[in-house]
């Protein structure tokens, strides 16, 4: 288990790094100029970069090693933050590499996590992971709304090299190779096998539509509540306080999921999170926004483990990083839809029209996922 802390603790430090981009990235953007339009298709380069390599990233879990992707993304993770450091040409690259890191760390840890841990505590594993990555979200999040208040963008971008830079001594030492028998099909053979699986296809669908709904809200709400009179701390309270309660969540969603169908807790989770799209649409500034907060951390804190869970036992041992790959690519491909359409609306619309087209497609992907699962009929979760 020595090596599972140590995965646990390099995904806190990846996603803390993460984290610290999503309050002051589009702040940085505007303040160089940019239209909100524009800022949507810049965010939106980190889940291009995503979704263009996680084929490879896939294939890599697979048919080459579990441990290097892992460790290749956690030095282009570090590598980000030195590009921030630059003009904004380097700081769209930085965003670039960022999401390239994402694709190769994301699904060749959790895969060497599932190979290491037996399959009756899977549940409570990965919703101990999960609630480490929501706690280096949180914290990311909170740091890097007083860190632009007190000490400006710069202090930012060090600490995206920093915390993650520091760690990869540890990983090289600490995390084992798990991949015995690499497999030899291509990279299209494995990913169709796991496409046919409605198991993992369902909460990858599901997490796609949810990822496109909240890389809309942390790419415009922090706009909103600037045009509200609102500081970058407040920005960064509302988001922290959205990962915290989706921090408190997830350990219980791993037990629950260990205890009953995954797909049962995924739901529950998905309704609580449109729930709280409805009410932010209803009362979108702070503190009434808080409320929202809550229902959509609840949310969050139940569907991620639970989707995890369901692609872990869905998947044959083989294609675990085939199918990881595919199911973390529904955050690149959310968040490479969700911020250029929300930024064609708010720049046709206005800010305002954002929050029913948020809520109105939170609804839409409950419904699909319902439909999916079930074949077509009767919701089945498992």
């Amino acid at each position: 288990m020595r090596a599972v802390w140590n995965l646990h603790l390099a995904t806190f430090l990846f996603f803390l790094a993460y984290g610290l981009t999503v309050p002051t990235l589009p702040l940085y953007l505007k303040a160089q100029g940019l239209g909100a339009a524009w800022i949507g298709w810049a965010v939106a380069l980190m889940p291009l970069a995503g979704l263009a390599l996680r084929p490879f990233g896939g294939w890599a879990s697979d048919g080459w090693s579990r441990k290097k992707p892992s460790l290749i993304g956690l030095g282009l993770g570090a590598l980000s933050g030195l590009f921030y450091l630059g003009p904004l040409a380097a700081v769209l690259v930085g965003r670039f590499l960022q999401g390239a890191a994402m694709a190769l760390f994301a699904p060749s840890s959790l895969a060497i996590t599932s190979d290491l841990v037996p399959e009756h505590v899977v549940g409570r594993v990965m919703g101990t992971r999960n609630l480490i990555l929501g706690i280096g979200v949180m914290s990311g999040t909170a740091l890097g709304g007083f860190v632009v208040d007190l000490y400006g963008f710069t202090a930012v971008w060090l600490l995206v090299l920093g915390v993650q830079l520091v760690w990869i001594p540890f990983f090289v030492w600490g995390v084992p190779e798990t991949l015995d028998a690499p497999s030899a099909n291509p990279w299209w053979a494995n990913f169709g096998a796991v496409l046919r699986d409605r198991g993992i296809l369902a909460p990858t669908l599901a997490n796609t539509g949810f990822a496109a709904v909240f890389a809309t809200l942390q790419t415009f709400y922090p706009l909103v509540l600037s045009e509200a009179g609102f500081r970058a701390a407040w920005v960064g309270a509302f988001l922290a306080f959205y990962s915290l309660v989706s921090v408190f969540f997830r350990l219980p969603a791993g037990y629950l999921a260990d205890r009953f169908e995954a797909g049962w807790v995924a739901l529950a989770g998905f309704v609580s999170a449109t729930l709280g799209l409805f009410l932010l649409w209803a009362l979108p500034l702070p503190p009434f926004a808080f409320a929202a907060g809550f229902f959509m951390g609840a949310g969050a804190g139940l569907y991620l483990p639970a989707n995890i869970v369901a692609v872990t036992r869905a998947a044959r041992p083989e294609l675990r990083g085939s199918a990881f790959s595919l199911f973390t690519a529904s955050w690149d491909l959310g968040g490479l839809v969700g911020p250029p359409v929300g930024g064609a609306v708010a720049a046709a619309l206005g800010l305002g029209a954002l929050f029913p087209l948020m809520a109105l497609g939170a609804l839409l992907t409950v419904l699909g996922f319902v439909w999916v699962r079930g074949g077509g009929g009767r919701f089945r979760p498992a």
